[in-house]
C-alpha cells in the first residue's frame, strides 16, 4: 500500500471576483470596438457558478499586455515561487527535511526547460540524487495522475517518501493571448461564421480557470509515517478514449495559446468514467454504495452534474467539488489535490471506508484512484 500523509496548498496574492474579471473583458471588447454580444460575457461568467479566482499575474497590464518573452519569464518565476512556498509549508507540517524525500514528481503546463522539479532543487536543498518524475501534457488530470504514478513508484520502494507538486498559471493567458485571440476571431467572424463556437469556448474557459498550487507527501508502507488513519492508495485505473484529442487541451495559435474545452466533454465523461470506475470497483468486490467519499475534479458545473447523474449520487456527495469551484474556480491539475487537502482537514470517515479520487484531462482521458481510510 501507499499512504497519503499530508497535503499543503498555496494561492497567489491577487484575487479577483468574477464580476471584476467579466468587466475587464467587457471593457476590452468596447475599447477594441469588437462587434460581439457583451451580455454573453456576463452570461457565461455567471453560468460557471464561480465567485472569484486567484491570479499569479495581476490584471494591471490587461489593456497593454507585455510581450511573449516577458510574460513567459514572469509566469515561470511566479509559478516556481508559489510551488516553493507550498513545498516548504508541506515539509513544516510533516516535520521532515528536504533530504528525507527520495522522489519528487512535478506536474505543470508551464513552458519551462528545465521544469519545476529542477528549479525547485536549486531553491530547496533536496538530495542531488533525488529521483525526479516531471509530468507534462496532462492538464486538469495532473493531480490525480501524479498521485497514481507516485503510488506505483512507492510500491517498488516501500521505505521511501515522495512529494508531488502541481501548479498551473492560467492567468498567463490574460497577459495577451486571450485578448489577441478573441480580437482575431471576432474580427474574422463576419466572413467566417465557424469562428463563433471557438469564441464562445474561449470566453467560457476565460471564465473558468484560476491559479494555485498543491503539494502532497506520500510514503510507502514500510516508512515510519505510514500510520493508520491516513488514506491509502489501494488501486488506480487510467482510461484514454480514442479519437477525442480535440475535446480538451491547449492549442498554439497565431495569437499565442488557447484553452480547449469542448461542450461535448460532459457527454464523454459519462462513457470514460463508466469504463474506468466500474472495472476498478469490480476488481475489489465493491459497488458505488461502498464509496463514502467522492473527490471529483470540478471541471465545470456540467461535468459535476454529469457524474452525479450517471452514478445516481445524492445531493451531498459532490458538494465539496461545487464549493471548491465556487471558491477558486478550476485550478487545473492542483484542483483535485486542493479537494484532497480539504478532505483531510475535515472529519475523517470511519476506518475501512472507501473513497474515489477522480479527474479527467486532455486526451480525452480519465484517472480514478481507489482510497481506503
Amino acid at each position: 500500500m501507499t499512504f497519503i500523509v499530508n497535503t499543503a496548498v498555496g494561492f497567489p496574492a491577487h484575487y479577483y471576483s468574477q464580476e471584476v474579471l467579466a468587466n475587464a473583458l467587457r471593457k476590452y471588447f468596447i475599447v477594441q470596438e469588437l462587434d460581439f454580444d457583451l451580455d454573453a460575457i456576463d452570461r457565461f461568467f455567471t453560468n460557471v457558478l464561480i465567485k472569484g479566482r486567484y491570479f499569479m499575474l495581476p490584471l494591471d497590464s490587461f489593456y497593454e499586455p507585455p510581450g511573449i518573452e516577458e510574460n513567459i519569464n514572469a509566469t515561470i518565476k511566479a509559478t516556481v515561487d508559489l510551488v516553493e512556498e507550498t513545498v516548504w509549508k508541506l515539509l513544516k507540517k510533516t516535520a521532515l527535511e528536504p533530504q528525507d524525500i527520495s522522489q519528487l514528481t512535478a506536474t505543470s503546463l508551464i513552458p519551462a526547460v528545465p521544469g519545476i522539479d529542477v528549479r525547485l532543487m536549486n531553491r530547496i536543498p533536496f538530495s542531488p540524487n533525488i529521483k525526479r518524475m516531471p509530468l507534462g501534457g496532462v492538464g486538469c488530470m495532473g493531480g490525480a495522475f501524479g498521485v497514481a504514478r507516485v503510488a506505483d513508484y512507492l510500491k517498488a520502494y516501500p521505505t521511501q517518501a515522495s512529494i508531488l507538486v502541481a501548479s498551473e498559471p492560467s492567468s498567463s493567458l490574460w497577459q495577451g493571448s486571450l485578448q489577441r485571440d478573441l480580437c482575431s476571431m471576432i474580427r474574422r467572424l463576419p466572413d467566417d461564421p465557424s469562428q463563433y463556437s471557438d469564441i464562445i469556448m474561449t470566453i467560457i474557459t476565460a471564465a473558468l480557470f484560476g491559479d494555485g498550487s498543491a503539494a502532497v507527501l506520500m510514503v510507502g508502507d514500510d516508512h515510519p509515517l505510514a500510520q493508520a488513519g491516513c488514506p491509502q492508495v489501494i488501486d488506480s485505473r487510467s482510461m484514454l478514449l480514442p479519437n477525442t484529442v480535440h475535446l480538451m487541451g491547449m492549442d498554439v495559435v497565431d495569437t499565442g495559446t488557447r484553452n480547449i474545452l469542448r461542450p461535448e466533454v460532459s457527454d464523454h465523461v459519462r462513457v470514460g468514467l463508466r469504463q474506468t470506475i466500474d472495472p476498478l470497483l469490480e476488481a475489489h468486490n465493491l459497488s458505488v454504495d461502498d464509496i463514502s467519499r467522492w473527490l471529483v475534479h470540478p471541471g465545470g458545473p456540467k461535468i459535476i452534474n454529469a457524474i452525479e447523474d450517471e452514478y445516481g449520487l445524492d445531493d451531498q456527495a459532490l458538494n465539496l467539488s461545487r464549493e471548491v469551484l465556487a471558491e477558486v474556480g478550476n485550478l487545473s491539475s492542483p484542483t483535485i489535490l486542493y479537494i484532497l487537502d480539504k478532505t483531510l482537514s475535515a472529519e475523517q470517515p470511519s476506518s475501512g471506508s472507501y473513497g474515489l479520487m477522480i479527474a479527467m484531462g486532455p486526451g480525452f482521458s480519465q484517472e480514478v484512484i481507489l482510497l481506503q481510510w
